[in-house]
């Protein structure tokens, strides 16, 4: 045997899942095997077991019951260029029993390998990816590993050889994917006084390996140099196997609601707003293995400008980081945004050069999305002078790359949604659909009304089609089943392939009080938060029905999170995403009771993948 295993580590989560590690050992056919013989592969696998992933096992025969038949789909680029690809199946039990050597692979450093279990009766149920392995002939064998998981199910993260859980429970932490297909998740709200209604930052980091299925352990990834809840994460650098990232803002304290407050989105401003940001606006962020370190940043060298402002929103577009609005040190409301351009200069020189935008309205936690070329499109989060909502003629807005001054786009939709009072959100969930040169469609939900205190319940769900070249914005409500989508503030939205969407959970009201009593039953109305304890995998269809009616979407799967949890940090991976920590209440429980350390996996076979192909 090339490799032995070791005993998985005990994971928490929701009840009744169970995950499935693999490691594949690719070299030559055999241990003894003369070195002229064609590369080979050899599996091994893992699995996670036990009711609610609260106990592990692992060995041979440990392929789950249901898996009956496992089938290993590659495709290798070739030195020429030619891409070669192959598909192997064998039986779980004969895997179970000792190794699965796949025989025939071609020598390259670009290979990519998915596995999938398929039960009796030819349906899909697991999943898992490695990509950019290399097959080297004659070369001694090295572990390659690959984490599969329930299809369409929250899974446990975890792995014989890392950790199924964040190093520091906490919520509203900052994420950023990298180019190989892991996250890091970085800071966030890391304590919490209920009785006080105050939390303080936490400067933790945590890195997930995607193809391993595990936070790592081991080196231990550096802390920030300052704590930050909801701060702006990018990576500059584009080489996945020396992983630097741009770490901005966010605030250091958050408390709950008050009455007498003068912000909008009271959860996360300090009783004093000054002061509130970290003193170090800027820091680098590497995690290079073996010189993993933070470096804080000089302001007159990288002048982030609005991104050091709370509750400000940013996204990385080709040449540049956006930073776009939030509320400033003396309490401002900020209508302008800091174009950060070419940031990779700052792994050079310590510099990068910026220029401040003007845009239409002042914004608090928009909603950002790019188009192919480096155009922005702002939505959601306008606020009036005199702290009112926005009507829908400030609902959007689009800054061309280059240009000093943003262009506010021209609303069109049914009246009954364009005239919706509860139309403008602060921090909307919005994820793209798709996107061409002059055509960006992306769906809208949760939020909080501008003029409804810190209560999600009413904020309208609909897809919106922005066209480019005439500068508008058509509106379309949506419904899943015919009922309405519903996701709260701080919830969770990603961007799936094949049209799909994950949204779901985030805090509708800060009482589950007879409004919401529906959507939080378990919530006690008089002490309680109603925070969502589900999310959903949605699909838009190809093509929108005529007219301006509803858009039906298509609920592909209904994910239970294990509790009610807002401030999920969500990170695409190769084949769906991670879910990590989360924030049960604001009203209730301390740090211990309400802030989770979970990671879970949600796992999907690649839309243009046909389930029954691959199990026949």
């Amino acid at each position: 045997m090339l490799n032995r295993l070791r005993a998985l580590p005990a994971c928490r989560c929701s009840a009744g899942v169970a995950a499935l590690g693999c490691l594949l050992t690719l070299g030559c056919a055999a241990q003894d095997a003369p070195a002229a013989l064609q590369p080979g592969a050899q599996v091994w696998f893992a699995p996670l077991t036990g009711a609610g992933c609260t106990a592990t096992s692992n060995g041979k025969k440990q392929i789950p019951a249901d898996v009956e038949t496992l089938v290993a789909q590659w495709s290798a680029k070739l030195a020429g260029g030619d891409k070669k690809t192959g598909t192997a199946r064998i039986a779980g039990a004969k895997v179970g029993a000792g190794a699965w050597e796949i025989k025939g692979l071609p020598v390259t450093s670009q290979f990519d390998l998915d596995v999938y279990g398929c039960s009796k009766d030819k349906k899909l149920l697991y999943a898992g990816r490695n990509h950019g392995v290399q097959v080297v002939e004659g070369a001694t064998p090295q572990p390659v590993r690959i984490f599969l998981a329930p299809t369409s199910k929250l899974a446990c993260a975890g792995s014989p050889f890392g950790s199924p859980k964040l190093g520091v429970a906490r919520a509203l932490a900052g994420t950023a994917a990298l180019t190989n297909g892991d996250a890091v998740i970085a800071g966030g709200l890391g304590a919490w006084d209920a009785l006080g209604g105050t939390g303080t930052g936490s400067d933790a980091v945590d890195y997930y390996d995607a193809r391993q299925g595990h936070f790592a352990t081991s080196p231990t990834p550096p802390k920030l140099s300052k704590p930050r809840i909801l701060p702006h994460i990018h990576a500059v650098s584009q080489d996945g196997k020396q992983p630097q990232l741009l770490v901005v803002g966010g605030a250091t304290a958050a408390r709950r609601y008050s009455a007498n407050s003068p912000f909008v989105l009271d959860i996360l401003v300090p009783e004093k707003v000054d002061g509130a940001a970290p003193v170090i606006k800027a820091e680098l962020l590497d995690l290079t293995p073996g010189s993993a370190s933070t470096k804080a940043l000089d302001p007159t060298k990288v002048d982030v400008g609005v991104g050091a402002n709370i509750l400000s929103s940013s996204i990385r577009l080709d040449t540049a980081i956006l930073y776009v609005g939030g509320i400033s040190e003396t309490g401002q409301v900020m209508d302008k945004a800091t174009r950060l351009s070419n940031p990779e200069e700052i792994l050079a020189s310590g510099t990068a050069k910026s220029d401040s935008v003007k845009l239409n309205a002042a914004r608090v936690r928009p909603a950002l999305l790019s188009f192919a070329d480096g155009a922005a499109v702002l939505w959601g989060g306008a606020v009036l002078a005199n702290g009112k909502a926005a009507g829908a003629d400030a609902m959007g807005e689009l800054l061309e790359a280059g240009t000093p001054v943003s262009v506010k786009l021209q609303v069109t939709g049914p009246a009954a949604l364009i005239d919706d009072p509860s139309l403008s959100t602060v921090a909307p969930v919005v994820v793209p659909v798709s996107r061409t040169g002059d055509v960006l469609t992306f769906v809208v939900t949760g939020g909080v009304p501008v003029d409804a205190a810190t209560s999600a319940v009413s904020a309208p769900s609909y897809l919106v089609t922005v066209t480019r070249s005439s500068k508008s914005a058509e509106l379309r409500p949506v419904t899943v089943g015919g009922e309405k989508l519903r996701t709260g503030l701080f919830g969770m939205g990603l961007a799936l392939d094949g049209r799909r969407l994950l949204l779901g959970g985030g805090l509708i009201a800060m009482s589950a009080a007879v409004d919401v009593q529906a959507l939080c039953p378990k919530a006690d109305p008089d002490k309680d938060d109603c925070v969502l304890d589900s999310a959903w995998v949605l699909q838009v269809p190809d093509a929108l029905p005529a007219g301006d009616g509803a858009v039906p979407l298509t609920l592909l799967a209904t994910l239970g999170l294990g509790g009610s949890r807002l401030g999920v940090a969500v990170a695409p991976t190769p084949l769906g995403a991670l879910l990590s920590g989360g924030m049960a209440s604001t009203r209730t429980g301390d740090t211990a009771a309400v802030l989770d350390d979970v990671g879970q996996v949600l796992t999907l076979p690649p839309a243009a993948v046909d389930a029954a192909t691959v199990c026949n």
